[in-house]
């Protein structure tokens, strides 16, 4: 009875405002209960395990990065200690904790959006054309000197002028000399004594003259003249003053050192003489080039003077030194003239088909069971024998290891497409998808290349046969990784890691590097450091408008950091400073002004690589300006 008589006293005060107020509270509560239990549906295990990931990854203790600088990483929130910005907290997707340093996972649709591609790493053998340009010269073994045996006079020259062609045998020069008519009386003189003596009982005395006889005809023979003229001199039993010099073979008269009335002495120059149906062609080959090249190598070669028309031609010799200034090596390769359609000095153009093996040896099915000069690898015959240059005995083609035995699938390199690895300096990256349930799984690898065989480059150690390498895209995943500060083309050791504010250096593994660098700031004052704001701010435009896919704005980037460094004054930097700041600004201006010329998107990043190398420096040397933001 005391407790009715207390509530109606408590209704009693309640105004008819605040009821209304309580049952508008009661309404509400009751409403959002019911929309729980109808959209909960009950609760189950996976509920259960939903919640307890939830609280674990709310547990685990935030990190803070920047969004231009993701190789910060810092327990609180604060500012970037590179640009200044605020710091972001650091998303992870799900299961990414399971990857290895360099793997990234992303979903079929974002590959699809990216346009990522890959193919197979198969074995083939890598082929290429090898293009030279190169002039056509003399044979060294084909030029001959017609010289004076003998002292005395020139009267007579019969080839008088340059250019002229002459065969073996034909009569060049018509000479006097003194000592000649002496030697032809010493010649009749044996002679006579020889045939005083035919009947003599004296032995020694007949062997004496007839050795007396022969001395006197070899003197003149090494005097040139021919046996003919030696036999006419002892039948008539007449000397002459002159003697004709004959060319010793056939050929052009490239120069003609003497003229008429000359007086000459023994070994003194009189013509030369080159045989034009064998010729070398000197090519030009570069570095890059010369795992292709062999000796026995067939080229064929073109010139503009006979169009449509291609000649073939060996090669014989591939010079051991490369030119300092061309770096280039010169390729001498032999040619038939027997048409004399090519002369010296003419400019050609080649090409030589090459393939190669697993161990990089440049093979030729045509060689199989062929035996080549090992000093003349032009000499090639269907059986053994000798060389007929130079008389070695001729070796199999196998032995020399210009052919192989036989030759299978096994003995072909690994190739890979041109537009999978990303080259840097001295680094290959590739980009290898690995097939997983959760999603496509790509892992970064470091390879080692051979040489490049057209559209496919040889690969020597890093990948294995049936793997799957991108061909399309490996730029972005790429970018994807710097973003996560892993291990990237720019980065082999992931975030690089800058000098903080106090001198506090952040984690990474290039640290000790960046503090020694930043002790090098010599001679730079606050104004030079703050004249390169500017330069930065046109750096971080290329990177949006790359990251926009902005082909106009990139361009227009690029040529205001080309503008940027001409108006930064030298003399802000002083000594060492000064030389720092003159050699990277040369480099900056040359990426600018490539990527103010590039095309393509692809060319643009291509060339953004080169540009960010050279900030990266001169930020790692010089430092910025704090913002006053």
């Amino acid at each position: 009875m005391n407790d009715k008589i207390t509530n109606n006293n408590i209704l009693q005060r309640i105004t008819p405002k605040s009821v209304s107020g309580w049952i508008g509270l009661v309404i509400v509560i009751i409403l959002a209960f019911s929309f729980g239990i109808m959209t909960s549906g009950g609760s189950d295990s996976s509920d259960v395990t939903v919640h307890e990931d939830t609280a674990e990854v709310s547990s685990k203790p935030t990190i803070w990065t920047c969004s231009m600088h993701p190789q910060i990483k810092l327990p609180n929130p604060g500012k970037c200690p590179i640009c200044g910005m605020d710091l972001i907290p650091l998303v992870t997707g799900v299961g990414e904790e399971e990857l290895g340093p360099r793997q990234i996972r992303i979903s079929n649709a974002a590959k699809e959006l990216a346009k990522i591609q890959s193919t197979v790493v198969r074995r083939g053998f890598a082929e290429a054309e090898i293009r030279m340009v190169g002039k056509i010269a003399y044979d060294e073994r084909k030029v001959n000197y017609i010289t004076a045996w003998v002292p005395g006079r020139l009267d007579r020259l019969y080839a008088d002028f340059t250019g002229m062609t002459v065969n073996k045998g034909d009569h060049m020069v018509y000479m006097y000399s003194p000592e000649l008519l002496a030697t032809q009386e010493e010649l009749l003189q044996a002679k006579k004594a020889e045939k005083a003596l035919g009947q003599t009982k004296s032995n020694i005395l007949k062997e004496t003259a007839e050795q007396t006889l022969v001395a006197s005809r070899e003197k003149l023979r090494l005097y040139g003249l021919t046996d003919e003229q030696i036999k006419e001199i002892e039948t008539t039993g007449k000397t002459t003053t002159h003697l004709t010099i004959n060319a010793p073979i056939g050929g052009v008269v490239v120069h003609k050192n003497a003229k008429e009335g000359m007086y000459v002495k023994t070994g003194t120059q009189i013509y030369t003489i080159v045989d034009l149906s064998k010729l070398w062609v000197y090519f030009e080959a570069y570095e890059s080039d010369l795992p292709w090249l062999r000796y026995g190598q067939k080229v064929q070669f073109s010139s503009p003077s006979f169009p449509g028309e291609t000649f073939n031609a060996t090669i014989s010799f591939i010079d051991p030194v490369v030119d300092p200034k061309k770096r280039t090596i010169k390729i001498r390769a032999i040619v038939n003239n027997k048409k004399n359609l090519l002369k010296p000095e003419m400019f050609v153009s080649g090409i030589v088909k090459s393939k190669l093996d697993n161990n990089g040896k440049v093979i030729d099915e045509n060689l199989a069971g062929k035996w080549i000069g090992p000093m003349h690898p032009e000499e090639v015959k269907d059986k053994p024998g000798f060389c007929d240059i130079c008389g070695m005995p001729l070796v199999k083609a196998e032995e020399l290891g210009y052919a192989s035995k036989t030759i299978s699938d096994k003995d072909a390199p690994l190739l890979i497409p041109v537009t999978a690895p990303m080259i840097t300096g001295k680094r290959a990256v590739v980009y290898v998808e690995i097939p997983n349930e959760d999603g496509p799984l790509f892992e970064g690898r470091e390879v080692v290349l051979g040489p490049r065989a057209g559209k496919f480059y040889v690969v020597k150690s890093g990948l294995k046969e049936g793997e799957l390498v991108v061909v399309n895209g490996a730029f972005k995943i790429d970018s994807e990784l710097q973003i996560q500060a892993k291990p990237s083309m720019m980065s082999p050791d992931g975030g690089a890691a800058p000098v903080g504010h106090g001198n506090m250096v952040m984690p990474g593994n290039s640290s000790k590097k960046m503090k020694s660098k930043k002790q090098e700031n010599k001679q730079a004052g606050s104004k030079a450091i703050a004249a390169l704001n500017p330069l930065y701010d046109r750096y971080f435009d290329i990177q949006m408008s790359l990251a926009n896919d902005d082909l106009k704005a990139a361009v227009k980037g690029y040529q205001a950091v080309y503008d940027v460094v001409k108006t930064i004054d030298m003399t802000l930097f002083e000594g060492d400073a000064q030389m720092s700041w003159m050699k990277i600004s040369s480099a900056v201006s040359q990426s600018a002004e490539k990527g103010a010329k590039d095309k393509s998107i692809e060319d643009l990043r291509s060339t953004f690589l080169l540009l960010s190398k050279s900030v990266i420096e001169l930020e790692d040397i010089f430092g910025h300006s704090e913002s006053k933001n």
